[in-house]
């Protein structure tokens, strides 16, 4: 299972462990260069970076068995900044995570976030030992209901905070659930898909006026955008717009960066339309009000990317777009990372495709390096971290 669809895994499966096995440091353009950072992971989707360049990377895990069911394989796991920019691979702590299993598709752990990354706070040095943030996929009532009462992951579509110096987890808040409800009662949205909830995109800033922490989620079943309040419950702020008509009628919204206006953009998947119905370009970015309340409408900032699943501003103000499945299944291997600048939004820079097989989540480390999870839905431990370096 993917957001809001399930996703065929083993279409790719053969193509991407070629792919990634092969990777050696290489040219993507004369002016970037593509280089691994860690192997070995399982389902790699999140990533974020701390004030001090600590790497956390969420790995969703893998499949057990049977048909479906849980396996105890998801984590998040802390990398030291002068161990993974010298190669040292090793994490400081790794924390286990249920995963959710419908076949070879996997849903566990999935976005990631710390204090400052992806917003337009970027002093390099704010605090040490901040709290990190992330998001479980589904719901623990939506799993139940789709396995007849047989599967119950307490965990899932929970959000979940991670002290970054022991690892310690705190259960923060019950997102699945609380969506889950929401398209329960708003069935009139999407008739044939609801109810339906899996968070997967999360993004902690700091608000600039009273530097409080604030919190927000994409959902991806729910197609919601919402805010983590402090006791919990949760503050729906948009509704991300579907196409208009079937049979592609899932936008499916995937990540959220803060950009240089202080709005949330967001990036959709839409992968039935991008791989089945159109030939890629499908996805797009919506400007989203962080006060808004549903149902104020969001704002289209872009469009013709492809299958995003992660996405993040730099520190020149660029938004910057994992795309999952750039090039269709029959590339060998699909996947891109891709460049947009805030100012013009329609010049769109692809880089490393070839290189980043089935990419899942993008941000920017302390030394400038866009770091990018691939393998993000390749089964088993072939994903990894690579890193891309461009000169502008």
């Amino acid at each position: 299972m993917f957001p809001g669809k399930i996703v065929l895994l083993t279409l790719i499966v053969g193509l991407f462990g070629a792919a990634f096995g092969s990777v050696a440091p290489a040219l993507a353009t004369p002016t970037a260069s593509i280089t691994p950072v860690l192997r070995g992971l399982a389902a790699p989707r999140g990533i974020a970076f701390d004030s001090q360049g600590s790497m956390y990377v969420s790995e969703s895990g893998v499949a057990g068995p049977d048909d479906a069911g849980l396996t105890s394989t998801g984590s998040v796991s802390k990398y030291l900044f002068s161990s993974y920019i010298l190669g040292f691979t090793a994490p400081v702590w790794s924390v286990g995570f249920t995963s959710f299993y419908d076949g070879t598709d996997v849903l566990g752990p999935e976005g990631i976030s710390a204090v400052g990354n992806g917003s337009t706070n970027r002093t390099p040095r704010v605090q040490s030992g901040c709290a990190v943030q992330m998001i479980m996929s589904e719901s623990t009532p939506g799993i139940l209901a789709a396995s007849g009462g047989a599967i119950n992951d307490p965990q899932a579509g929970h959000l979940f905070s991670l002290d970054s110096s022991s690892g310690a987890v705190t259960d923060k808040a019950d997102v699945g659930s609380q969506q889950y409800a929401f398209t329960d009662a708003n069935k009139a949205l999407f008739p044939d898909d609801f109810p339906d909830s899996n968070p997967y995109g999360v993004l902690v800033t700091r608000d600039p006026g009273s530097n409080a922490t604030r919190t927000f989620v994409a959902d991806a079943g729910a197609n919601t955008i919402s805010e983590v309040m402090p006791n919990g419950t949760t503050r729906i702020i948009a509704y991300i717009p579907n196409e208009t008509s079937v049979p592609f009628r899932d936008a499916t919204p995937t990540c959220i960066a803060q950009g240089p206006d202080g709005f949330l953009y967001v990036g959709t998947l839409h992968f039935v339309a991008n791989l089945f119905v159109f030939n890629g370009d499908q996805s797009d970015v919506w400007r989203v009000n962080p006060d808004a309340n549903y149902p104020a409408a969001p704002q289209l900032w872009a469009s013709g990317l492809t299958t995003v699943t992660g996405c993040t501003f730099d520190r020149h103000g660029n938004f910057w777009a994992a795309e999952m499945f750039e090039g269709g299944l029959a590339a060998t291997p699909p996947g891109d990372v891709v460049e947009i600048p805030f100012a013009n939004p329609t010049q769109h820079t692809r880089i490393g495709f070839g290189q980043l097989p089935v990419p899942g989540g993008i941000a920017q480390g302390l030394d400038g390096g866009m770091y990018v999870t691939v393998g993000a839905a390749a089964p088993g431990r072939s994903g990894g971290v690579m890193r891309v370096s461009v000169n502008h």
